[in-house]
């Protein structure tokens, strides 16, 4: 018996081994909307001393020129990028936001980055595709697994136990992708389909039609899903209460303004406008690691939640985007100018 668990064990440390060997020598195939902008960006990272980081509400609501004119005017200039990426929440994009900071850009000054908790449930929705496996390398898988497991940081073992048995799927489907993307399984087929891409147009897809990675804000709210709008805004707002980020999310993006520090540049979180309006806030236990802007607060900001500038809960018009630039570039004036 011992023998054939000596033989196991050595089988085992074989695998992994050889598993670790593929991991290091087969390289990761470009990932959809992702690796086009981090190409760019790595490319131009010292023309930029300004830059936003988060999902679509980010890619598609801020415009770096608006917001470069509206500092210049106030006497704070800025050269912004809009690094926002549909779908792109925590923890890919704390994944994302690590690859930007190995760039070390040497001009950047101010970073916005998206805040929210991590996601998990649309990775249930979306099954296993090269968006959803590149980022699972063990620190963020593990990240999603706590979060699953014990959102609020503070769980009993039972807690523990019970949420481990409620989301056995979600916690399987990550442990399984992290041990597909470890070994590199199917990544030389992943890779020689990426060849059939043309990066050009999909690099002026994704950097957009300025150049500066924002993408043109998507078309008006149809009339027939305006009552249904008004009505969950409503509700939001009548139960709107504070809501601490989850401390998963909180400590990475602690350790990401640490490593933001370190490059010069001052990080800034932003809440954008949607339809949930809970003001979201970090720990009072320590000072956040740097001013937080609420913009999903109806009450404040009612020319955001305006019906004729929504495309949808979570994202607005062309008139929507420039007025939360403006917004945006005020607040980040008034907070900047304080700090100088």
């Amino acid at each position: 018996m011992l023998k054939r668990l000596l033989n196991v064990a050595v089988a085992l440390a074989a695998f992994v081994a050889t598993c670790a060997a593929f991991h290091r020598i087969v390289p990761v195939a470009p990932v959809e909307n992702v690796s086009p902008k981090l190409r760019f960006f790595a490319e131009h990272k010292d023309e930029f001393d300004t830059l936003f980081i988060g999902t679509s509400r980010i890619q598609h609501h801020i415009s770096p020129k608006l917001f470069d004119r509206m500092t210049a005017d106030a006497g704070l200039p800025t050269h912004s990028f809009n690094f926002g990426v549909d779908g792109m929440h925590p923890p890919e994009n704390f994944f994302v936001t690590e690859e930007i900071l190995k760039l070390q850009p040497r001009r950047l000054k101010w970073v916005f980055m998206e805040f929210e908790d991590i996601q998990l449930g649309w990775a249930r929705h979306e099954g296993e595709t090269r968006r959803l496996a590149y980022w699972h390398n063990w620190k963020w898988t593990s990240l999603s697994l706590h979060r699953a497991i014990n959102p609020r940081g503070d769980s009993a073992w039972y807690g523990k136990l019970g949420r481990m048995l409620l989301r056995r799927r979600e916690i399987t489907m990550h442990l399984y992708i992290f041990a597909r993307q470890f070994a590199r399984v199917g990544a030389i087929a992943d890779l020689v389909d990426s060849r059939k891409v043309d990066r050009a147009i999909e690099t002026k897809v994704q950097i957009g039609p300025e150049g500066d990675g924002y993408q043109l804000p998507l078309d008006p709210m149809p009339p027939s899903r305006v009552g249904r709008y008004a009505d969950k805004l409503k509700r939001e707002t009548d139960h709107a209460r504070p809501h601490f980020v989850d401390p998963w999310s909180e400590h990475s993006y602690r350790e990401l303004a640490r490593d933001f520090a370190e490059l010069g540049a001052r990080a800034f979180f932003v809440v954008t406008p949607v339809a949930t309006q809970s003001p979201m806030r970090f720990r009072t236990s320590s000072p956040p690691p740097g001013p937080v802007f609420l913009f999903n607060n109806a009450k404040k900001y009612p020319q955001l939640f305006d019906p004729a500038v929504r495309a949808d809960e979570g994202h607005m018009t062309a008139t929507g985007a420039e007025e939360f630039t403006r917004l945006l570039a005020e607040e980040f004036v008034r907070v900047a100018g304080e700090k100088k």
